[in-house]
């Protein structure tokens, strides 16, 4: 059976076939790549985890309450996280110590953390300062990535008119200007 409907196309379309496909799994392959990861999932919430736990410090709450409010609040990678750290502030443990578990997409939010707490300076500034610097890094990627996209657009624009333009504007004056030039 496979061989009577093989058997009828033609070379060219058992090529095409082929090359298709191939497009459909590496496009497949692609998408699973593409799948978003817990890194930025992470840097997706450190800004309004940022903001919760300056909200929470400057309320009063202890380091480590605060933490923990803010883990549970937040949830996912990064709340998981920060539930630990705060276990481990609340067990005792130096900033320093507890904060060298959390993912590397946090580091920011650790260093400041860490250095309010070695020094004994105030961390609601540095949180609210960070937390806006996080915002302006995201919408600059975010711009980035929309002008990616309108460059993208062009492409198969340009595809389909180039040989048309080709086809119909330049091959007709190269024959008319040959036919002109050649005897």
């Amino acid at each position: 059976m496979t061989v009577l409907v093989l058997g009828g196309l033609g070379p060219v379309t058992l090529l095409l076939a082929a090359g298709a496909t191939v497009a459909v799994q590496r496009w497949a392959a692609r998408a699973v790549r593409a799948a978003p990861d817990d890194g930025a999932r992470v840097r997706a919430d450190l800004p309004l985890v940022c903001d919760l736990l300056a909200v929470c410090l400057a309320a009063g709450t202890p380091v480590g309450g605060a933490v923990a409010a803010v883990g549970a609040a937040s949830g996912g990678p990064l709340g998981g996280a920060l539930s630990t750290v705060a276990r481990q502030l609340q067990l005792g443990a130096s900033p320093r110590t507890a904060w060298v578990g959390a993912p590397e997409d946090a580091a920011a939010l650790a260093r400041v953390v860490v250095r309010a707490g070695e020094s004994g300076s105030s961390v609601v500034p540095a949180l609210h300062a960070l937390a806006a610097d996080l915002r302006t890094a995201q919408r600059s990627a975010t711009a980035a990535a929309v002008q990616r996209a309108g460059v993208w657009v062009l492409a198969p624009l340009g595809l389909c008119f180039l040989p048309a333009f080709l086809c119909l504007g330049v091959v007709p004056l190269v024959l008319g200007i040959a036919a002109d030039v050649l005897p």
